[in-house]
């Protein structure tokens, strides 16, 4: 066979893109705890050697590629969120919801690793819960001002009660039953924005005021 039609080997000098694009896509595959080294060398076509020469032990790989794509996810999010900045509430909150799942369209396989065992007390999804929601509920309150019906912490209530829905409905439906993305998105959506209707602000208010100290 030339040489031109034989597979391109990264065995020599493979990058760390590389090799975290291939654990990813085997912890995408098969889970995250059952991720080998053996399997995540095999799919880089590399050495187990190799692997371990660029980041130290499994668990660093691990943490890496979690790393990598919550940074992804985040900083995506962050851009949505700008972006619809200037929106009507509803059509706003819609949108974002939306991006979250075409996200999971562009990268499946690394929204399937962030929302893998994400019921664990340390788990990615609550980092990424914590980093979204202050923004979400930021804009909550702004949303609230401008209607005159100002809140306070309860729209860290309402932010939390909100993206949970959106991580809720992409779990069962990424990782529990396989459904349909866009099915699970508008379910999400609708789920949304009738918890947006039926919370009163004199709802939040006293949620604020029967919390200690």
């Amino acid at each position: 066979m030339a040489e031109s039609g034989r597979r391109r080997s990264t065995r020599n000098r493979p990058t760390d893109t590389h090799l975290l694009d291939a654990a990813c896509a085997v912890m995408a595959e098969v889970g995250v705890d059952r991720a080998t080294m053996d399997t995540i060398a095999q799919r880089a076509d590399t050495s187990r050697v190799t692997l371990y020469a660029h980041f130290g032990s499994r668990d660093a790989l691990v943490d890496a590629v979690l790393e990598r794509e919550l940074e992804k996810l985040t900083t995506w999010m962050f851009e949505i969120y700008d972006h619809g900045e200037t929106m009507q509430y509803g059509p706003r909150a819609a949108y974002s919801i939306e991006s979250l799942f075409d996200y999971a369209r562009r990268h499946p396989s690394g929204f399937r690793v962030l929302l893998d065992n994400r019921y664990d007390d340390n788990h990615s999804v609550r980092r990424l819960s914590a980093t979204l929601e202050p923004r979400i509920a930021e804009r909550l309150r702004a949303n609230y001002a401008e209607r005159g019906t100002p809140i306070d912490g309860g729209a860290e209530t309402l932010a939390a009660l909100l993206l949970g829905i959106s991580l809720d409905v992409a779990y069962r439906a990424v990782i529990v039953g396989g459904s349909d993305i866009d099915v699970a998105c508008e379910l999400a959506v609708t789920a949304s924005l009738a918890v947006l209707r039926a919370v009163e602000p004199a709802q939040l208010r006293a949620l604020d005021a029967a919390q200690p100290g």
